[in-house]
């Protein structure tokens, strides 16, 4: 794998985005295990590490079947 030197950065497009209109999502992995979010053309960028957000994801994944405590097919 190769060491991130420097920022690298992409614009995404995504339908689920919390408001009305869907801008483009500018994605930055920084050095250091970093990724950033924000909104094109807006300055406010939201930072996560890595570890974090790959833990939230299989969180997220594990109890995604399961709502107060009751399996998928039962009623």
């Amino acid at each position: 794998m190769t060491a991130a030197t420097k920022p690298v950065r992409r614009k995404v497009r995504s339908a689920h985005v919390p408001h009305g209109v869907n801008p483009d999502i500018v994605v930055t992995i920084y050095p250091g295990a970093v990724i950033g979010l924000r909104e094109s053309r807006r300055r406010r960028e939201y930072k996560v590490e890595v570890g974090a957000l790959y833990a939230r994801l299989v969180r997220g994944a594990i109890g995604g079947g399961r709502r107060d405590g009751v399996k998928e097919g039962e009623a």
